[in-house]
């Protein structure tokens, strides 16, 4: 599938590229490191086979708790001897417990080379079950094998978080922003760093991703904060870019707001940097196309621009429309609007690219599916998860 969002060429003003270059060569993968932790998993009293009533233990940098556990495990339903596709492994929440769930095989993929380093060590607590790659999620067609389930989770991982990468505002880092590239493992490909978006790209551009990819109310005044400071030197770090967005918003507004001035900046830069959409919509396309009869596909979202995609792309296999047809550019600008439908279980026949291969799907969650209460209290940055699922009838 052709992606609908391109990188726009640009006139770099060599003397501003240098300086970012000299920052891009000094920048490396750093995670904090924290005690390793041994985690128990609990396991449900469904009909799924569990391997050991203890699970391994497993070295993560940082504690995580995966988000909507439970509910992924549920609608998966692991079964002994399938095999599963972990298309976004990040700390490997989703991929450990599936194999504690059943004697089943796993294989595991990122775009994040730092996450796949992980998972290349879980293998390793799992012999035999759990093969590792360094491969996008948007990418996934090209793996050539069918799988008995998929799930991704379009969300950031705590490591990212914490790393030195420039995805979190509250570190102040160089402003980078690329999943797939680290100055210790090279570039999985060629992807344009945030800084280079922020300090050469036009107001009427930047205020187009601000506004698009984060819905961001005061663009406007942002983008023309960012253009008065850059004039003068570059912006090159989280905390300057932070700096100009405070300095930009309204005070009231900022007192008021619930969420941080900066996070729908960092989040649009995030998204139009790694062409996360685009590489959402190539992987449903896939991924629908790779799951065996019985196999379902398992999407954890975190925002409205993700969500209102993925259940596009759902009803649209449940109503018999060309998926081609499904992604249009104009149509992210509307795309925050709110769940009101009630959605129906029904089955619907699609064609493979062949078009001589029939499959029919069926809505598995008849609404979204979100974080309850409890979990929302225990890990809040689980509150604007949604999950959606579909299954592969034959």
């Amino acid at each position: 599938m052709q992606r609908v969002f391109r990188l726009p060429c640009l006139a770099l003003n060599a003397g501003l590229l240098c300086q970012l270059s000299k920052h891009h060569i000094a920048h490396s993968c750093q995670i904090q490191r924290t005690r390793t932790c041994t985690r128990t998993c609990t396991r449900s009293s469904s009909g799924s086979s569990s391997v050991s009533h203890t699970a391994p233990s497993f070295p993560y940098e940082r504690v995580h708790e995966p988000v909507l556990l439970s509910e992924i495990i549920e609608y998966l339903a692991p079964q002994k001897d399938k095999v599963y596709l972990d298309g976004t492994f990040g700390e490997g929440g989703y991929t450990k417990r599936i194999l504690d769930e059943a004697a089943c095989h796993v294989v595991a993929i990122d775009q994040d080379p730092c996450a796949v380093d992980k998972a290349r060590r879980l293998a390793e607590v799992y012999p035999g079950r759990l093969s590792a790659l360094w491969h996008e999620f948007g990418k996934i067609g090209t793996l050539e094998r069918s799988f008995d389930g998929i799930v991704l989770d379009i969300g950031l991982s705590s490591s990212q978080l914490a790393s030195d990468r420039g995805f979190s505002f509250q570190r102040d880092c160089p402003l980078d922003m690329r999943m797939s590239s680290t100055a210790a493992h090279g570039s999985l490909r060629r992807l344009i760093p945030a800084d280079v978006v922020v300090n050469q790209f036009s107001g009427d551009k930047l205020n187009s991703i601000f506004k698009q990819f984060g819905q961001e109310r005061f663009s406007r005044l942002i983008v023309k904060e960012i253009e008065k400071r850059r004039a003068k030197a570059p912006i090159m770090t989280t905390h300057q870019l932070v700096d100009a967005v405070v300095a930009a918003v309204p005070k009231r507004y900022a007192r008021e707001a619930t969420l941080h001035p900066a996070t729908r900046v960092f989040q649009s830069l995030r998204i139009y940097v790694n062409d996360e959409l685009g590489q959402l919509q190539s992987a449903l396309a896939s991924a629908t196309r790779m799951l065996n009869p019985g196999g379902r596909l398992v999407v954890v979202s975190f925002h409205s621009l993700e969500d209102a995609i993925v259940k596009k792309h759902f009803r649209a296999l449940a109503e018999e429309q060309p998926a081609e047809l499904l992604f249009e550019e104009d149509e992210y600008e509307d795309a925050a609007a709110t769940d009101t439908e009630t959605e129906t279980e029904t089955d619907t026949e699609i064609y493979s690219d062949a078009g001589t291969v029939p499959c029919v799907f069926r809505l598995v969650t008849k609404r979204v599916v979100r974080p309850s209460a409890e979990e929302i209290e225990r890990n809040p940055r689980s509150r604007s998860a949604k999950l959606r699922t579909i299954e592969r009838v034959k």
